[in-house]
């Protein structure tokens, strides 16, 4: 098997786009198979922070072609900042773009309604307002527009219309809205002109790959525990982002996949609203937001952080079926005297290791710990496993262990260099 996949394996923001800048170095493909702009995967390049929101991190090798599939929501106006970010920093994208004809399109209207739909809601979901979840219902409703309607200027201008009318029809836009839309559809019509030369048919390349046993890494978005179906919903992103939706986001069987690595940082952290059992209030959680340097790529809005959760791992392994771990920001732990891991919860007075059995209602539930001596040495400068302090083999150890998923990638900084590869 040649495929190989990167999942969020908490609730985003693990430092997947870190990963899969490291793993894509030997691969010739690096594709993504769900969710839009709403991502931010973040990788250092000669030293300099790039953000990267649709176009996947293995842009940035320089013999990587990057596909994004038919299960991703494009934003053409941010794919053209995405490559205007690529020109500055001299990175060769030529013939390095595919856009799946079928993927659907992010149109000024969705971010409109999804703007309005949060303001609306009693119940803050924490959207990126990027127009995601409106594009996705547009879907599901049969009645988005895709790719290949980019295509035909005529017949797209004609859909927008159409589409326009029946969202102020149903009061998802209002007549205040309308300057901005004209503003923002300028720049759109724009921006999928200039597109237009990286749209095709992925299918049959994804497949030629298959057949002849071509390298390609799966980038996923977001994480498994905001996934539609698996994630605690209502507080989800609206694509599935475990490693399910490869299938139906590339059209990939899922008996392809060679490894399904899961990319947990050493501890947790959740943007916008939605159960976090594990958060902390108090001086621990400031920490870990400071020196984590904890603030949404996308959003720009601070982390919430807190303790390693167990019972959320293996459920997230146990979805994904991982078959290795990626662990990230170790380094971060370096601070801490003393360093938590949940194990279980308390629920009712009963023991829970089952995440499903409480997703519903995991506000109620109460974290139990497991406590570790802190290592109090700093780990970024480590190059090998065997080099680590004692405390943090054990801290390590017992994560992987506990999953019994092998433990392949440490990351230790923002650095390309800050990385051990671990032989599993």
């Amino acid at each position: 098997m040649a495929i190989d996949a990167v999942i969020g394996a908490q609730w985003g923001d693990e430092g997947k786009g870190k990963i899969v800048d490291l793993l894509s170095e030997s691969m010739d493909y690096v594709a993504r198979y769900q969710g839009g702009a709403n991502a931010g995967h973040t990788v250092y390049y000669n030293d300099k922070k790039l953000v990267l929101h649709q176009i996947p991190a293995g842009i940035l090798r320089k013999k990587c072609i990057c596909i994004l599939g038919k299960g991703m929501v494009i934003d053409p106006v941010g794919i053209n900042e995405e490559i205007n970010l690529l020109i500055e920093n001299n990175i060769d994208f030529n013939d390095r773009i595919l856009i799946d004809y079928y993927a659907h399109v992010v149109t000024p209207l969705h971010k409109i309604i999804d703007k309005n739909n949060e303001l609306k809601t009693k119940n803050f979901i924490g959207t990126t307002c990027k127009g995601i979840g409106p594009t996705y219902a547009d879907k599901y409703n049969r009645i988005g527009i895709r790719i290949i309607d980019l295509l035909d200027l005529s017949n797209l201008k004609n859909k927008i219309n159409n589409r326009l009318q029946l969202g102020l029809d149903k009061q998802e836009i209002y007549l205040d809205d309308k300057e901005e839309i004209d503003i923002e559809l300028e720049k759109f019509y724009q921006s999928c002109e200039l597109i237009k030369p990286f749209i095709l048919d992925t299918h049959p390349i994804i497949h030629n790959n298959i057949n002849n046993s071509i390298p390609m890494l799966i980038e996923g978005a977001q994480g498994t525990l905001l996934d539609i179906d698996h994630g605690t919903f209502p507080f989800v992103t609206s694509s599935n982002c475990s490693s399910a939706g490869i299938s139906t986001g590339l059209g990939i069987p899922s008996y392809h996949l060679s490894k399904i690595i899961g990319i947990f940082k050493a501890y947790v952290t959740r943007v916008g609203g939605g159960p976090f059992p594990t958060e902390l209030f108090d001086n621990d959680g400031m920490q870990l937001q400071k020196i984590g340097k904890e603030v949404g790529a996308t959003t720009g809005r601070a982390r919430r952080c807190g303790w390693f959760d167990l019972v959320a791992a293996k459920y997230s392994a146990e979805v994904n079926g991982l078959t290795h771990i990626a662990l990230t920001k170790l380094d971060i732990l370096d601070n801490f005297d003393n360093i938590k891991v949940c194990t279980h919860y308390e629920y009712k007075n009963k023991k829970i290791t089952n995440f499903s059995n409480v997703i519903n209602d995991l506000e109620n539930v109460k974290p139990i710990y497991k406590e570790f001596s802190g290592w109090s040495e700093p780990t970024c400068n480590v190059t090998t496993f065997d080099d680590f302090p004692l405390k943090v083999k054990e801290y390590v150890s017992f994560i992987s262990d506990s999953l019994n998923v092998p433990i392949s990638i440490i990351s230790l900084g923002p650095k390309r260099n800050q990385i051990i590869n671990i032989e599993t």
